[in-house]
């Protein structure tokens, strides 16, 4: 982990020849390698601490990096607290859900349970007898979308809140509502993931499966298993490659973009923990779109805190990362290439596989080197040049070694004119 090595270093040495503080998050704070004592820091932090991604998958142990997120509340602290053991002690499914998405109004969730246990309440009375587990289920599903779920499908509809507004939903927040009437009606529930979806399962007590699209008002009218996959279809997010230019900025995955082309095979069971997860990470994409590259990582930290297994979470820090070094970088945001190459540090030391940050390391250097050597700070620009071609960024990189050339006949050519 080189940030705390090197910090002095590019400090000293400036983006643009300016004196000025280290640019800091109120969101997050980068740790790497370093150990975090957690009670040395402010009562609005919360370390996560992440296993890094390696150019050996078969290293063991995979090396550990860690965050503190600031500016949390007491409850979305607890919250994290509450989740330490794989689940929920003292938040339920619907609480949690409601407090990722920033609620903190006691009485509007409370409000909002109300609707939940008027339809549990309405599915017992008319059920009667003793009706199935299937026939609970379908009961369940079936008033879900009368009672809340009345409007279409809408993409942004994540916020628990918004959906109880508006009646729009999408994937995440109709699999949370259908799995919280679930539990509240005792039915074995869990929810399922899969690249860009989510969606319910019901497990019966003689070990068969109902898996519940739960964004299709119609699900259990379908008749066959082919018009089930395309009614899932319409609702997968399509992969988003990255762009090739390194000096773009890259595209988050999306919650739920385009319909895929096949529907995928890996659908993986997660806890409500895990689901939860999918919330925050939701609100990352979001964040993504508005360029809010701080918020967004930490979304995504949040994330990967309560699942440690969402890939998609995990691609989307490092877009967030990726896109916050470019963004600093701008002339916008006044050129910030140290600071820049801090972040692009972290990335690395997160994932080395991912090609975004070697190249923008080119990106970054290439103007710091150019824009030093215009100030006429020669020595300057060797100094970054050599920070650049260190063992573990860019070495030998051919774009940075002619610059430096270029650079070097400069000033012997100023040199010259000036008699020297």
């Amino acid at each position: 982990m080189r940030f705390f090595v090197i910090a002095a270093a590019l400090l000293f040495l400036g983006s643009n020849g300016t004196e000025r503080d280290l640019y800091r998050s109120d969101v997050l704070t980068f740790y790497g390698d370093k150990k975090v004592v957690a009670d040395s820091l402010s009562s609005d932090s919360f370390v996560v601490t992440l296993e890094c991604k390696t150019v050996n998958p078969k290293q063991t142990p995979p090396p550990k990096y860690s965050f503190a997120l600031r500016g949390l509340d007491p409850v979305e602290k607890a919250l994290f607290q509450d989740a330490q053991g794989g689940k929920w002690e003292n938040f339920d499914l619907f609480r949690a859900a409601m407090v990722a998405e920033g609620i903190r109004d006691l009485q509007l969730i409370r409000s909002y349970e109300a609707r939940l246990d008027a339809v549990v309440a309405k599915v017992r009375t008319t059920a009667g007898g003793n009706p199935s587990q299937q026939a609970i289920a379908r009961a369940l599903f079936e008033a879900m979308h009368k009672e809340i779920l009345t409007q279409p499908y809408s993409l942004d509809c994540t916020e628990l809140s918004k959906v109880m507004k508006t009646g729009h939903f999408n994937c995440v927040s109709a699999t949370v509502l259908f799995n919280c009437l679930a539990e509240k009606m005792g039915l074995n529930v869990c929810a399922l993931e899969m690249p860009g979806h989510a969606l319910s399962r019901v497990k019966f007590a003689d070990g068969r499966v109902m898996d519940l699209e739960t964004t299709c008002p119609t699900w259990f009218d379908l008749q066959s298993e082919k018009e089930r996959q395309m009614a899932t279809l319409q609702r997968i997010a399509a992969p988003v490659p990255g762009m090739a230019n390194p000096a773009t900025a890259q595209n988050a995955v999306p919650a739920t973009p385009e319909p895929a082309m096949e529907l995928p095979t890996d659908r993986r069971e997660i806890s409500p923990v895990q689901l939860v997860a999918t919330v925050y990470y939701n609100i990352g994409v979001d964040l993504h779109a508005k360029q809010c590259h701080p918020e967004a990582a930490a979304a995504n930290i949040k994330a990967l805190y309560l699942d440690k297994d969402n890939d998609q979470a995990w691609t989307n820090l490092l877009v967030s990362i990726n896109n916050w070094a470019l963004d600093v970088a701008s002339e916008e945001k006044g050129k910030l290439y140290d600071f820049a190459t801090i972040l692009l540090d972290q990335g690395v030391s997160l994932d080395p596989t991912y090609a975004n940050f070697r190249s923008n390391y080119i990106y970054v250097f290439y103007h710091w080197i150019h824009g030093l050597a215009t100030l006429g700070r020669f020595d300057d620009a060797r100094k970054v040049f050599d920070l650049a071609n260190s063992a573990d960024r860019i070495p030998g990189n051919k774009d940075l070694l002619s610059l430096i050339e270029s650079v070097n006949q400069e000033e012997i050519r100023i040199k010259k004119s000036r008699g020297q």
